[in-house]
This record gives structure tokens, C-alpha cells and sequence, in this order.
């Protein structure tokens, strides 16, 4: 088999899928990503006594989705049986926490975490990296796959693909803020698993997965269009915005806040897709997924993902069929 090696941009569940799916056909994949942990918008962050789930937290029944292909099946297929999500009527959440789910996609890859993708040379076939301490590598690779916003994507490429910026122009996306809290009381006496006002939709963490929580922690979401005001904000306002918001929402007294952080998906829900599963450049070696490109659920991002990385084994006549034996 001619192993190619191949650098992937973006440790979110479609960038995890793809790197999965070209990885145990046998091929060298290395993934990079700007944040501290993978798993893009699929997120848990851990403090002292506190674990917090402020992005996307459940996926639709992939038993009836009808664009997700045969390998993506069998990984949920087993995450469920393996207890790593649990169906809730006619969604799947992970049991423990985010993260476990968001790792189990990621089984056996070679990721490089804080590794943030400054500039993208498609004619010597090599990215250059930031990485920890402000360090800047030049990786080469034989493909590219990159599985981030279409924004970033525009920024990478640079106009070195012909009408790459006109085609993804057609794709809208949608901003939203997030904040977390957590709070010295007891949580025991709260049964609710949220509260809400016009503005935000506040969850209760302790009241959703198996995670030890101390304190008493809450995530905030802004809705529309309050979130199209918030997300202009630095993190800083943003939090004090969202605890405003949290103290009228909920109704009783919460001293001041232990732990406290705000947070801006700039490319959080996909308002308009590109209507394609991928996009892949035959002459430049390059393809691109992301949920983007299909919708805005996480079962979108794992069917572009995996369908970019079988076009790829297909089109090199690397397929292996072998995958079934996760």
C-alpha cells in the first residue's frame, strides 16, 4: 500500500471521523488544532469542583440518519454500547461527560493540541504552525484535509484555489455567547435542569451527567437576537452581560461567582450549508469537511467527515473494507 501522509486542520468531529476512518486504512495522519482540547464545539471544561458542557451536548438518532455512512454507524453503534452516550428519546447524550465521547472519536490518533494553522503554501505542500511558546513549524504533508469554519478556511487557503471564496460565500453562519459559573452552595435542593428568561437558556450541570460536581454550576446560552448584541463583546463582558441574565433567570439568590468565564462561538450554528458533502481539489490535494457543508448537527459533521475520507481511499485506490472489526 503507498502510505501518503496526511495532516489534517481541526480536532472537531469531523476532522476526528476523517483522520478515524483514512487512519485505520492504513495511512499516516496527523491532526492539529488551536484549541487546548479537541473536540471543537463539542466542549467540557473542568475547574476545581466544577465540569461544564458549553457547546453542543446531544446528537440526533443516528439509527435513522440517512446521510451517515456505514463506519460512522458502527462507532456510535458501539459508543452506545460501550456506554458512552445513552439515548433520551429521540437524542443521544453522553453518559459521564463530553469529553468521554469526544475522545472515544478520537481512539488511537495522533493529535497535536494548541497547534494553530497560520499559512497554508498549496504549491510546496506545507503549512506553517504555531504551536506552544509561539514556536512556528513548517509541516509538508502529501494530502490536506482541513475540517474548520468556512471563514478560516477562506483566511488558510488565500485565494490559492480558483473560486474557493465565491463557493463558500453561499454558506451563512450564525454567531452565539456562552458563560459558565459556578457558585460555593449547596446543590443538592435544586431538582431543575434549567431556567430561562428572553435572553438566555441557562443549564443546570449538576442535574444532567454523572460528573462529581462540588459547587453549583451553571452554563449560559444566549438566544436570538440578544446574541447577535453579546457576541461584539470581549470574554470579559460577555460573562458580566450573561450574569446579569443568570440572576434574573433564576429564581433565587446566588452569592458571587467561584469560577466565571465568558465565551464566543464565532461560527456557532450553520444558518445556510453549503449543500455538499465535502469539496475536494484534485490538483491541489486538498479537501475540506465540516458540518458547514451539510447542515449544523454533530451527525452532519460525522457524515462529511467520513465521506470526505472514503472519497480520498476511493480516489488513490486505497479503500480497505476491514473497518468493521473496530
Amino acid at each position: 500500500m503507498n502510505e501518503k501522509k496526511i495532516v489534517l486542520i481541526g480536532a472537531g468531529v469531523s476532522g476526528l471521523l476523517c483522520g478515524r476512518r483514512l487512519a485505520e486504512a492504513g495511512h499516516s495522519v496527523l491532526i492539529l488544532d488551536k484549541g487546548r482540547d479537541i473536540g471543537g464545539r463539542l466542549s467540557t471544561r473542568r475547574t476545581d469542583g466544577a465540569v461544564f458542557h458549553h457547546g453542543a451536548s446531544s446528537l440526533p438518532d443516528f439509527y435513522s440518519h440517512k446521510e451517515l455512512p456505514e463506519f460512522g454507524l458502527e462507532i456510535f453503534k458501539r459508543a452506545e454500547k460501550e456506554k458512552i452516550i445513552q439515548r433520551k428519546g429521540n437524542l443521544f447524550e453522553p453518559i459521564n461527560s463530553v469529553a468521554d465521547f469526544v475522545n472515544y472519536c478520537g481512539t488511537n490518533l495522533n493529535i497535536r493540541k494548541s497547534c494553530e494553522a497560520i499559512s497554508l503554501n498549496l504549491y510546496n505542500k506545507t503549512i506553517v504552525v504555531k504551536c506552544r511558546g509561539g514556536v512556528h513549524e513548517k509541516t509538508p504533508y502529501d494530502l490536506l484535509v482541513l475540517s474548520i469554519p468556512p471563514n478560516q478556511a477562506k483566511t488558510l487557503i488565500n485565494k490559492q484555489i480558483y473560486k474557493f471564496d465565491s463557493l463558500i460565500g453561499k454558506v451563512q453562519m450564525r454567531s452565539s455567547a456562552a458563560a459558565l459559573f459556578s457558585f460555593d452552595i449547596n446543590p443538592e435542593p435544586v431538582k431543575e435542569k434549567h431556567f430561562s428568561n428572553e435572553k438566555v437558556h441557562v443549564q443546570v450541570e449538576n442535574n444532567r451527567f454523572k460528573c462529581e460536581q462540588q459547587l453549583f454550576c451553571l452554563t449560559v446560552h444566549t438566544k436570538e437576537p440578544f446574541a447577535k448584541k453579546v457576541v461584539k463583546n470581549d470574554k470579559n463582558t460577555i460573562k458580566e452581560l450573561l450574569l446579569k441574565e443568570i440572576i434574573d433567570a433564576v429564581p433565587f439568590s446566588l452569592p458571587k461567582p467561584t469560577y466565571e468565564a465568558g465565551h464566543r462561538w464565532l461560527y456557532g450554528f450553520t444558518e445556510r450549508s453549503l449543500g455538499k458533502s465535502f469539496l475536494f481539489y484534485n490538483e491541489e490535494n486538498v479537501g475540506i469537511c465540516g458540518d458547514w457543508c451539510l447542515g449544523g448537527t454533530i451527525l452532519d459533521a460525522a457524515s462529511s467527515g467520513i465521506k470526505l475520507a472514503e472519497h480520498i481511499l476511493t480516489r488513490y485506490n486505497l479503500f480497505r473494507l476491514n473497518y468493521l472489526s473496530l
